[in-house]
């Protein structure tokens, strides 16, 4: 089978599924890295909005939605090249089944919900969550608002574990280092953690796990 994965980092958010698709061929459309055997598509945080938007032009869905976007803000925000786009279209028209994870709707959902359902009457895929479970979207064609700007450092939320781990270059831009205790002030709660550094980890976006946290990502607020 195809899969789709629209999830930031599968093999944190449901280890089941990986498993379940360790046979299958995937395709990855996300900001995070991850240790899976797959295809990557680097997208920008909170930008899977433009990146369907520019997946649909390419398919020649047409509206008045899609006739006022511009092709080249779509791949610019989203940072899906000319060169990629092609090959996830190819890819979505023999997919069987598409991953969703909530934190692709931080940023116009209602678009996000209406593409992903158009894409899915059109070539006949599933989408599940990540429980797998079968899912209907629903949603409506609405102006794309800017995606929020996201340039220093960041935060992935999650539920799996107490723990704050980073990269160095997320200490870098951050200017924290190993073992700093800090005072996130995170939009969910405040929550006092103390920083280990992964040189596994690349980038300037860091894991913070906490009970009860939802995913998503937020620029990095915190106090001493």
């Amino acid at each position: 089978m195809k899969i789709l994965s629209l999830a930031s980092k599968l093999s944190l958010q449901s280890p089941m599924l990986v498993d379940k698709f360790k046979s299958d061929e995937i395709m990855v459309i996300s900001p995070l890295d991850d240790s899976i055997n797959a295809k990557f598509i680097k997208c920008e945080i909170s930008a899977m909005s433009y990146a369907l938007a520019l997946i649909g032009l390419e398919f020649g869905f047409d509206g008045k939605f899609w006739n006022e976007l511009d092709e080249g803000e779509l791949s610019g925000e989203s940072n899906i090249g000319e060169e990629e786009l092609p090959q996830i279209c190819e890819f979505i028209k023999n997919c069987d089944i598409c991953i969703i994870s909530d934190e692709i709707f931080a940023s116009n959902e209602d678009s996000v919900k209406a593409i992903l359902s158009l894409l899915k009457t059109k070539f006949g895929f599933k989408i599940v969550n990540l429980n797998g479970d079968e899912i209907e979207l629903n949603g409506q064609l609405t102006e794309l608002e800017p995606i929020p700007n996201y340039d220093n450092a960041v935060i992935f939320t999650h539920p799996h574990c107490d723990e704050f781990r980073a990269g160095s270059y997320f200490g870098i831009a951050a200017k924290l280092k190993n073992g700093d205790e800090i005072t996130i002030n995170s939009s969910q709660k405040d929550i006092k953690a103390t920083l280990k550094i992964d040189s596994n980890i690349k980038g300037t976006i860091g894991f913070l796990g906490f009970e009860g946290a939802k995913y998503g990502f937020e620029i990095l607020k915190f106090s001493r």
